[in-house]
């Protein structure tokens, strides 16, 4: 069964001792199937090409394993969170797609039916040089309908 709820994702990225947070709430999807459970919601941007564009975005959560999966404008990126495992990976972005290495060093997932966190922190690495590190805190809040 698909519920409604309101998803605040906060990312902090660290490069050079330089921290950076970006926070983004909207409103988002929430199921299970076959035992995974499934985020979906949708942010909206602005490039100086276009002037709107909009980005779906689907999480899946697994046990030990966190997809996440961006398509916008015809391109679609994905990153993988595992813990201890370096993933090479696809992310899409306003310009066009890169290739990423990410380590995951933590995943705290307490999502469930009536709502909860995830918590998710990574290094990246780009042509094998590291590049930064990161931390996305996702809170899902189950809505009144």
């Amino acid at each position: 069964m698909k519920e409604k709820y309101l998803i605040t994702v906060r990312g902090t990225q660290v490069v050079d001792g330089e921290s950076e947070t970006e926070e983004l709430t909207t409103t988002a999807d929430y199921t299970v199937r076959e035992g995974k459970k499934l985020i979906k919601y949708r942010e909206f941007g602005a490039t100086e090409e276009n002037s709107d564009f909009i980005v779906s975005n689907l999480i899946k959560l697994e046990v030990g394993k966190v997809t996440l999966t961006k398509r916008m404008e015809g391109r679609t990126g994905q990153m993988i969170f595992e813990c201890g495992v370096r993933h090479q990976c696809m992310y899409a972005n306003e310009v066009g797609n890169l290739t990423i290495g990410i380590f995951t060093e933590t995943i705290i997932d307490e999502i469930g039916p009536d709502g909860g966190t995830l918590e998710i922190e990574y290094t990246i690495d780009f042509n094998g040089g590291f590049e930064s590190e990161n931390h996305i805190f996702i809170t899902l809040t189950k809505t009144e309908e």
